[in-house]
C-alpha cells in the first residue's frame, strides 16, 4: 500500500465518521469506530514511519544523555 492509498483511506474514514457522528446512526458509528482502529494499525506505520521512527531515536538520545550526565555528576558528587 502506498501512500496516496493511504491517505485517501483515511480521507474516506473521516467522512464515514462525520456522517456516522451527523446522522446519529449507533450501529455506523460502531462500524466506523472499527474502521478508524483498524485503519490506525494498518496505515500509521505507511504515513508517520519515518517521524516516528527519528522521534524515537531523539528520544533514545536525549535519554542516553541524561544519563551520562547523572553518572558523571554522581561520580563527582562523591
Amino acid at each position: 500500500m502506498n501512500k496516496t492509498l493511504a491517505s485517501f483511506l483515511v480521507f474516506l474514514d473521516t467522512i464515514g465518521v462525520s456522517i456516522a457522528l451527523l446522522g446519529g446512526n449507533t450501529w455506523l458509528c460502531l462500524l466506523m469506530g472499527i474502521t478508524t482502529v483498524i485503519l490506525y494499525v494498518k496505515v500509521n506505520p505507511i504515513l508517520f514511519g519515518d517521524y516516528d521512527r527519528k522521534r524515537k531515536e531523539k528520544i533514545e538520545q536525549k535519554r542516553e544523555e541524561l544519563l551520562a550526565r547523572r553518572t558523571n555528576k554522581e561520580g563527582i558528587s562523591k
